[in-house]
């Protein structure tokens, strides 16, 4: 599917899952190596920026956060831009809410003919690539939030629980980080492109600054992030083993008072003659007695030693 936006001059076209037609067009209309084509097509890559005489090609891997039963996951969605002087292309297989968002941010400005800011394609470029960037913030904040709700389930007596869930967490981060950081050298390279090109006059370098500090602002907070889920993981490791101590304190205590028990119950249970207490008419009553008075003994010396409550 091909949407185009047009305004003062200036053409966006989107291609969402393009066939092979729409490819061959737009490769026709705006005279492009066969290569940037072949790229715009359905097939994955890796982040990456190829610079050619009127245009530049820069494919950017996003990570987006979703749904997954009951959990979440991030999933790497693909976007292909090829930005020209006055023209800017951008291709994906998928869905992408922010890119969707800003188009009709895009038409009704265009509508009101308002965004006089945007000079030419590298200026849209550089918008849609900052929207983008707020969805991206807008997960890790959404992720940040899981790690407070789970920081007060783990204070809550939720430990065992929370193991899960910061694995779950912890799988987010990673795969955020790996996809996130393939970014740096998009923009590094793009970086010195733009102080030497004039293809988007010179101010345009200041523009790619921006999004190489926002790039970096990202990958700051996913650490931050990964800090805090550490810490988490840490306090919810000694809750849960302080949490299996106690309940292997318990049952070791337990079975300490029921050992000697057991051995008074099998001596005067052991077949024999004359077992004393056995054939009395209060035996079975002295018997317990004694167990009793041996159990009391044993709580009362855990007590002195503070080993139970």
């Amino acid at each position: 599917m091909t949407t185009t936006h047009t305004h003062r001059g200036l053409v966006w076209i989107d291609l969402q899952s393009p066939n092979e037609k729409e490819i061959a067009d737009i490769v026709r209309r705006y005279g492009l190596n066969p290569l940037v084509g072949e790229e715009l097509k359905d097939s994955p890559s890796s982040a990456k920026v190829n610079f050619y005489k009127d245009y530049i090609l820069v494919v950017l891997t996003l990570p987006v956060r979703v749904h997954s039963g009951d959990a979440y996951e991030i999933v790497d969605r693909e976007v292909d831009f090829v930005i020209g002087k006055n023209f800017l292309i951008t291709s994906r297989t998928e869905t992408i809410e922010q890119l969707e968002y800003f188009a009709k941010i895009f038409d009704a400005n265009a509508a009101l003919d308002k965004d006089s800011a945007i000079e030419h394609a590298g200026h849209l470029f550089y918008y849609i690539v900052q929207r983008i960037y707020n969805g991206m913030f807008q997960d890790l904040e959404n992720i940040k939030d899981s790690l407070r709700m789970a920081e007060s389930h783990i204070f809550n007596g939720d430990e065992k629980k929370m193991v899960e869930i910061l694995s779950f967490l912890s799988r987010e981060l990673i795969d955020f980080k790996q996809t996130a950081h393939s970014h740096h050298d998009v923009w590094s390279e793009l970086t010195t492109f733009t102080e030497k090109s004039a293809l988007f006059g010179n101010e345009f370098s200041s523009y790619v600054h921006t999004i190489k500090d926002e790039s970096n602002h990202i990958n700051e907070t996913i650490v931050n992030s990964r800090e805090l889920l550490a810490d988490l993981r840490e306090t919810n490791d000694a809750l849960l083993n302080t949490k299996q101590n106690e309940i292997i304190k318990v049952l070791t205590l337990v079975s300490f008072i029921f050992y000697p028990l057991t051995f008074i119950a099998s001596v005067f249970t052991t077949p024999g003659i004359d077992v004393p207490l056995t054939q009395s008419k209060y035996g079975w009553w002295i018997i317990d007695g004694i167990m009793l008075v041996v159990a009391i003994g044993i709580v009362v010396y855990f007590k002195k030693k503070d080993w139970i409550k």
